[in-house]
This record gives C-alpha cells, sequence and structure tokens, in this order.
C-alpha cells in the first residue's frame, strides 16, 4: 500500500488536501481519498496558537523582568543625571573635566536607551498616541536623517497620494524609523541606498492567519529597504530578539529591532521583514489607521530653554532624587516646594500655599497613591498643572499600554533640558497673571519666631539652620529651665522641643509653657508617633524623628496658617 497527499483548488478558489490510500490487487489499483482539509487546518491553527502562546507568556517575562528593575535603575540614572548635569557649571574653562562629564553624560543616555528599548520589546512603555499624518513626519525627519546616515547613503522618500491618518506616538515613530535607518546603514557599510516608502495598506484575513496577534482591516504602512549585505534566512525569524544582532561584538546590543517589533505591536500593528543575501533587506510597519483628524504635534525644540518664577511642588520618595531636581529647578529660577510622600504634598497644597504646578512621581510609599493625590489636589486648585514623573508607571497612570487621557508625563531619566522644556511648556500653556486672591504677595505671609529646646548640639544646630532656611527666626535653648526663662522675657509663635530632656519632659514643658502663653504652638520632636496628653490639632504637630526639613516645613505652613488666621 501507499500513501500520497495532493492538493486541489475548488470551482470557489478555495483547496481541498486529500490523503490518498493507493492498493494493488493483480490487474486492478484501488485508490482511496480522505478529505484532511478541516483536520489540517486545525492542526495549523493549534500550531499558531501554541507559538501566540509562548510569544505571549515572553513577553509577560521579559515585561515582568523589566518592569521590576526599571524603576530603580531609572532612578539611579537620573541622580547621576541630574548631579552631572549641576557639576557641569562648576567645569566651566576645564576642558578636561567638561569632556569627562560629557562622557559620563552620555553613558547615562545609553543605560536610559537599554532600558527603553527593554520596555518596547517587552511592551511595557508608556505610549502617547496621537493622529498623525506619518508622510508628514517622515518627511520633516529628512534632515536628521540625512546627517545621521551621512553623505555616502543616498536616501529616497517616496509617499502615497490620499494617505490615510494613523494613532501612533509620534516620538516612538521616529526612533523606530531612526533605528532602522541606522541598522540599513550598517548592513550598507556605510555606502548605498535607502528608500522609505509611506503608504495605504489592508491586511485580509489571511495575511492575519499566518501572522501572530493581527487583526485585518486598514493600516498605514512604513517601510525601509536597504541595499545592504541581506540576512539568511534561518536568521529572520530570530532578528527581533532581544539581544540578538548580526553585527560584530561590540557593534550592537541587539536591540534596536527588538524596540521596533515590540512598539510596534503595542501600537496594535505588524511588522513584516524581508530579506535575501546580497540583495538587500526590507522591514514594513502596519499602524492601524485612524479616521480622526490630525492632532497638532510639538515641532521638537531645540532652541535655548527658559525657566520662571512660578512655584513648583516636587513630590519624590527618593531623596537623592528629590535633592537633584530641586536643585535644578532652582538654576531655572522656580520656587520649590518638596514632599516625600503624597501625603505630605497634599498636607502642603491644603495649607493654603500658592502653587503652580505639582511635579509628582508615580511610584511613592505610603497609603495615598499619586493617583489620589493629583485628583485631590486638582479639586482643592482647579487651575494646577500636573506632571508625572517615573523610570516604570505600567497600571498607574497608564493602562493597556498607553498614558491616561490628559496625563503629562516626564519619563526617567531626564535632562535639565527636557524638564526645563516639560515644565514651561505646561506653565504657558495657561499663563495668566496671579491675582492678590490667588497669591498673597510676600509680605502678607507671616515670619514665624520659634523657641528651639533641643539638648543635642548637634541636632540643635542642624534644626536651627533648617528653620532659618525656612524663614523663621529662631533662639535656641538646651533645656527647659532656659525655655521658660526665654518665654517670660519674649513672645514666641511655636515652641519646638525634644521630647527627652534632662531637666524636665517636653511635654511638661509644653503645658508649662502655654501657662505663660496660652496661644503658643507646639512642634513635639520624639521617636514616637504621639505625646503623652497632648493630640495633634491646628496648634499641636508631632514630628518623628528622624525628621528632615520636608516634614519640618509641613508642620511649619499648617501654622503659618493659623497664625495668620487664613481661612
Amino acid at each position: 500500500m501507499m500513501s500520497t497527499e495532493s492538493v486541489y483548488m475548488t470551482r470557489d478558489g478555495g483547496h481541498k488536501r486529500i490523503a490518498w490510500s493507493i492498493v494493488a490487487d493483480s490487474d486492478t489499483i484501488y485508490g482511496f481519498g480522505r478529505d484532511m482539509t478541516a483536520e489540517t487546518e486545525a492542526a495549523a491553527a493549534l500550531a499558531a496558537s501554541e507559538a501566540t502562546l509562548r510569544q505571549s507568556q515572553k513577553m509577560e517575562s521579559i515585561g515582568q523582568l523589566t518592569g521590576g528593575v526599571a524603576h530603580d535603575f531609572n532612578n539611579l540614572l537620573q541622580v547621576i543625571g541630574s548631579n552631572l548635569q549641576l557639576l557641569t557649571k562648576d567645569v566651566t574653562g576645564n576642558d578636561r573635566g567638561t569632556r569627562r562629564i560629557d562622557n559620563a553624560l552620555e553613558a547615562v543616555t545609553r543605560g536610559a536607551r537599554l532600558v527603553s528599548q527593554l520596555l518596547a520589546f517587552g511592551r511595557r512603555q508608556p505610549l502617547s498616541p496621537k493622529v498623525v499624518n506619518l508622510g508628514r513626519l517622515v518627511r520633516e525627519m529628512d534632515d536628521i536623517l540625512r546627517r545621521t546616515l551621512g553623505e555616502a547613503i543616498e536616501i529616497e522618500t517616496v509617499v502615497a497620494g490620499d494617505l490615510w491618518q494613523t494613532m501612533v506616538d509620534p516620538g516612538n515613530v521616529e526612533n523606530a524609523l531612526l533605528n532602522l535607518a541606522i541598522n540599513a546603514r550598517d548592513a550598507m557599510e556605510g555606502r548605498g541606498n535607502l528608500t522609505i516608502e509611506v503608504g495605504n495598506a489592508f491586511l485580509d484575513d489571511h495575511f492575519a492567519q499566518t501572522a501572530h496577534d493581527v487583526t485585518p482591516g486598514q493600516y498605514v504602512m512604513l517601510s525601509v529597504t536597504d541595499t545592504g549585505s541581506g540576512i539568511a534566512r534561518e536568521l529572520l525569524e530570530k532578528v527581533f530578539e532581544p539581544f540578538f544582532t548580526t553585527k560584530p561584538e561590540g557593534k550592537g546590543t541587539g536591540l534596536g529591532l527588538s524596540m521596533v517589533y515590540g512598539f510596534v505591536k503595542q501600537s496594535g500593528g505588524n511588522v513584516k521583514i524581508y530579506s535575501e543575501l546580497g540583495h538587500g533587506t526590507t522591514i514594513r510597519l502596519y499602524l492601524p489607521r485612524s479616521i480622526a483628524s490630525e492632532d497638532d504635534i510639538l515641532t521638537r525644540d531645540s532652541g535655548p530653554i527658559s525657566g520662571g518664577t512660578e512655584t513648583i511642588l516636587v513630590a519624590e520618595d527618593d531623596a537623592r532624587v528629590r535633592e537633584s531636581v530641586i536643585d535644578m529647578l532652582k538654576e531655572l529660577g522656580y520656587q520649590v516646594l518638596q514632599a516625600p510622600d503624597a501625603q505630605s504634598a497634599l498636607a502642603i497644597i491644603e495649607s493654603g500655599v500658592a502653587v503652580d504646578l505639582l511635579f509628582t512621581d508615580v511610584i511613592m510609599p505610603g497609603q495615598l497613591k499619586s493617583t489620589e493625590l493629583v485628583r485631590m489636589a486638582t479639586e482643592r486648585l482647579p487651575g494646577l498643572k500636573v506632571l508625572f514623573t517615573s523610570g516604570y508607571s505600567e497600571n498607574s497612570i497608564v493602562h493597556a499600554g498607553r498614558l491616561d487621557p490628559g496625563v503629562e508625563l516626564l519619563s526617567k531619566p531626564y535632562t535639565r533640558e527636557a524638564l526645563a522644556r516639560k515644565v514651561r511648556h505646561l506653565l504657558s500653556a495657561s499663563a495668566r497673571p496671579q491675582t492678590p486672591q490667588q497669591a498673597p504677595p510676600a509680605a502678607a505671609v507671616p515670619k514665624l519666631t520659634v523657641l528651639l529646646c533641643e539638648d543635642d548640639a548637634f541636632i540643635r544646630m542642624d534644626t536651627g539652620e533648617m528653620l532659618q532656611d525656612l524663614g523663621c527666626t529662631v533662639t535656641e535653648t538646651s533645656t527647659a529651665k532656659a525655655a521658660l526663662a526665654a518665654l517670660q522675657e519674649n513672645s514666641f509663635d511655636i515652641l519646638m522641643t525634644d521630647v527627652g530632656l534632662p531637666d524636665m519632659p517636653g511635654n511638661r514643658l509644653a503645658t508649662e509653657a502655654r501657662a505663660i502663653d496660652p496661644g503658643l504652638q507646639v512642634i513635639f520632636a520624639t521617636g514616637h508617633s504621639t505625646v503623652e496628653g497632648f493630640a495633634e490639632d491646628d496648634r499641636t504637630c508631632v514630628l518623628s524623628k528622624p525628621y528632615d526639613s520636608t516634614a519640618l516645613d509641613a508642620c511649619l505652613r499648617a501654622m503659618r496658617k493659623t497664625v495668620a488666621n487664613l481661612p
């Protein structure tokens, strides 16, 4: 018996797969045919489903791994990059020092790019899609492409007429095109022809069945073709894998194409690659069509940066990041308030102080989340501008891979220039003169007089300096006896006392002090969360040790509000 399979075309243009069993009996040959079409299609569908599942599991694993380290790693890069930029002015005129700082900043940029590319492949980067005319965007990139690729690469751009719009993140499209162009340049060894095409495309059911995770329909195609060395057929399925590269060791990370692939898939599109050894490569990106009108997109700003005099509240739990961003904002001329968590930031908002922009990290410890902080803050200050920042923000302000509507995000690590432009853009979008009701003149803000009682000389000195930096007039004492004597001679707005004084407990000192001055406000500095005999109210604040200037500032703001009889 002999077995074979044949494929036949049906009248309606379809295909049938028949399995034949052939048996010879004397002078007669018997053939039995069995329709295998449904069985074959089911097996192919199962194989495709298994491949899709494996790909999905791989994406999830890479996404979880990258997301787990992205936040902390980008915070580290932010601290390094910010301090290097702040240090730049200190080495002005020192060519050697400037060169070393520039090299270090370039390394920070490369580190940030690696994290971004991994997030892109894992489809975890925050996208901000706009309705874009892809042809216009590609033409606007002509200058940067020519500068990047060099004069020996001939670039031809072909844009179809009546081009559809597409819904896509324009910044990521630019990065994807730049990555493809650089790969093409390397494949052509710096000399050859690069063709960029943009046109309309329709992906049918057959295409969707042969590709992973593709919906049939209308797309806008961006194609990049080079005349380079090409890629071997057996390597084509691997080129989008992270860290896979055909370049010599040390010449590439293997993340450029994986970033392109992840970004396009996250945008609801598809990527196809066609290549032949010795004949070049074509990569086509299919991005979903949009029937909406084109959005206004900010042009790339390369001019001088500018600052301002507005007040910015920085909410950031990482002390090193917080310190560096505050220094950068102050250098730009802004008035800066700071908070280590969302609850402290809300306390500052509720104190009545004028705030023009809230610059908050997305992920911070504590029961109050940053998104809730923003909701409550904007309810109290309807004109407040909000700018989020994060090294990784999945499921906080990013859902289904896209930034929530109306959300502004500055991803870490960011440069001083990026920070300056983003902040200035937000503040200028609805800039208007503040009325006296919105921002009282500085003279109307009371300068608090504080009696500080602390027996530890170093703590007393540090706290005294913090109070002075926060605009207070400070009288320092080391014992309760000396504090009571000072109260007999002078009046103070606030008594700030350690609870564990050598000659008298701090709570007893506060009781006797209020007997002298019933209106005296009290700040207790303690290692505990409560002080016996006292409850926190608008005249009493418990400051847990160790505390920083942010926590102290929050106490003072609440008390300044009471002193000024503000509502």
